[in-house]
């Protein structure tokens, strides 16, 4: 049997990211590091440094997924298209969810060179303590004082809290409260899936600013195109043609600006998009009585955002389209134009041919006459010798006069002939001699 060359790494591909066994209590620290399509390689040597650092062993390269545990904490790190995402994960009870962070633990120096811009920052805490009403003044402090929102998952003990804010460290926070029945496969998917769903979140909103930027230069486009629609609806003048079209170019070419600009945005984050409507399927939130909605509040904002970075996306198209048919439409005008210049062109040149063609004629009997005259003279001078010698019966006048209208048709057949020789030639008549 002979096996496809890519069937291994597809079979492989199956069981990449796979969900992580955790035990509550524990506490999270996750960030999600835009570092482009073209930073797998340093985000590998930084990780490398990492493991280094505690002196254990070192990724693969080329991995997209590893787990390690490093002494201090668990380090999770993925490599995604354009961004890499690290867990760092420590087992231990405590008292104030945030007061610590798993952060603390990490190099000073490596956070300080970190390669890329963190796009998420977030500190989780997962306590067992779900059994325990909370009281909601501590809540409150664990969140500075902010008004968190809250979501129960259905079908598991457990709820999510949040404030949804970004704290003076630079990181936002997020409560997981279990009880000590939830298997820890399913507290590590739970776990998985709400940063998941934090983080996608986060980037799907990342177009938004480029489409409120893209605002003005797509409306300034628009009201172009409508210009130059304007103009063709009218009659163009010869120069106001080459004018509306040099202007369209112009505008094609800002659009186009604007396009390779936004579209791979755009497009991600449709994608982002779709995962987080995947993970908030997947875990199915439902309220907690006295709290907002802690997804309904958060998707609140995503959702808008995302028809909006979808209408200009649909925009832009309908733009590009129109723009290709006004350009069709100057394109047709000019060439319709033009074929009417060139049909005047070849009525002028036949009316000078005509014109030649008469002219030719004219000369051509000039010249009949004019050979002829010097033909006769010289049957003339023939026929005054011959009369002088004795040898014509008749007046050498007299003789010359009868011969004229012979000499004159001669000429004008052998001419005739020549001519239509010669026009059989240039028309590939293949004339013969």
């Amino acid at each position: 049997m002979k096996f496809h060359a890519e069937r291994d790494a597809l079979t492989l591909e199956l069981h990449e990211r796979p969900f992580q066994s955790m035990r509550a209590p524990l506490r999270v620290s996750h960030m999600a590091v835009g570092t482009g399509e073209q930073g797998g390689e340093r985000d590998h040597q930084q990780l490398c440094a990492l493991c280094r650092h505690f002196g254990k062993p070192e990724p693969q390269s080329g991995v997209k997924h590893f787990i390690s545990d490093l002494g201090p904490f668990v380090v999770k790190w993925e490599r995604h298209t354009e961004f890499s995402s690290y867990n760092f994960q420590r087992s231990e009870p405590f008292e104030s969810p945030f007061e610590e962070t798993v952060l603390d633990l990490l190099p000073k120096d490596w956070l300080r060179n970190l390669f890329g811009e963190v796009m998420v920052a977030m500190h989780a805490s997962v306590g067992g303590d779900r059994a325990t009403d909370i009281d909601p003044n501590r809540l409150s402090r664990w969140f500075g004082g902010n008004e968190v929102f809250a979501n129960t998952i259905d079908g598991l003990p457990a709820d999510v809290y949040s404030d949804l804010r970004t704290h003076d460290d630079g990181f936002e926070r997020l409560m997981i409260r279990t009880d000590g029945s939830l298997d820890p496969v399913l507290l590590g998917q739970l776990v998985q899936r709400v940063l998941e769903a934090m983080t996608y979140a986060r980037l799907a909103l990342l177009s938004l600013p480029i489409a409120r930027a893209n605002s003005t230069r797509l409306a300034k486009v628009e009201r172009g195109l409508s210009d130059v629609a304007r103009a063709l609806a009218s009659e163009l003048s010869h120069g106001q043609e080459e004018t509306q079209l040099e202007k369209l170019s112009t505008l094609s070419a800002e659009l186009e600006d604007v396009v390779a600009s936004s579209s791979f945005r755009y497009a991600a984050s449709n994608a982002y998009y779709e995962l987080v409507q995947n993970r908030l399927s997947d875990l199915n939130p439902g309220q907690i009585d006295g709290r907002i909605d802690l997804f309904g509040y958060l998707m609140r904002r995503v959702n808008p955002a995302m028809r909006t970075c979808q209408a200009f996306a649909t925009r832009q198209e309908a733009l590009s389209r129109r723009a290709n048919r006004l350009s069709s439409l100057l394109q047709t005008g000019i060439e319709v134009r033009l074929e009417a210049q060139n049909g005047e062109l070849l009525k002028s040149m036949n009316r000078r041919a005509e014109q030649a063609i008469r002219l030719q004629r004219t000369v051509e009997g000039l010249s009949i006459v004019a050979v002829s005259y010097y033909a006769l003279s010289l049957i003339k001078i023939l026929f005054d010798g011959l009369e002088k010698s004795g040898s014509l019966p008749i007046s050498a006048s007299v003789a010359t006069a009868v011969l004229m209208p012979v000499v004159i048709l001669g000429l004008w057949l052998t001419l005739r002939l020549v001519t239509r020789r010669l026009l059989r030639t240039e028309d590939g008549g293949g004339g013969h001699g």
